[in-house]
């Protein structure tokens, strides 16, 4: 999945969102209708003081390709983050507004965020390692899986034939 953020000069991320049309009956174009997958409604983003994403809402439609595009800093990785919950590994973060997968907020004390993250995944890309050791950063997805038997074996390996 991908996402779409046109931004504007101050306020981030706009709600515009891009359907590419298809061809309908008598060669028309019509736009397919689909059901929101992500919903964000209000959200706001802070690292300490600094306001990251101020007030954005967007829905993102399934079974739509939708891409997040601007400049460097105007906050698409921030977004992102939150989608899974990425920001909770981040000391300084503080999240405000709402995030649905599925009709769900993602941030309700009752959802769990490895959970999550196996639903909603993320690849960068350049790539930029959880702030831990090499063997931490290895072994983690090894772990989140509750695959602890022979984590040393299996980190090595992974290393040696990187």
């Amino acid at each position: 999945m991908s996402f779409q953020d046109n931004t504007t000069e101050s306020t981030g991320p706009s709600t515009d969102s891009v359907v590419e049309p298809t061809a309908g009956v008598g060669g028309t174009e019509t736009t397919p209708e689909a059901d929101t997958i992500i919903e964000s409604r209000d959200l706001n983003v802070y690292y300490n003081d600094t306001q990251a994403l101020q007030d954005v809402s967007m829905e993102i439609p399934e079974q739509q390709v939708t891409a997040l595009i601007g400049p460097s800093g105007c906050g698409k990785s921030t977004y992102l983050r939150c989608l899974n919950r990425m920001n909770d590994l981040i000391d300084a973060a503080r999240v405000e507004g709402e995030v649905r997968f599925r009709g769900k907020n993602v941030y309700d004390d009752d959802v769990g965020p490895v959970a999550l993250r196996r639903k909603i995944g993320m690849v960068f890309q350049e790539p930029n390692p959880f702030p831990k050791s090499i063997y931490d950063n290895v072994a983690y997805g090894l772990r989140v899986q509750g695959k602890d038997d022979d984590l040393d074996e299996k980190v090595e390996t992974a290393l040696r034939r990187a």
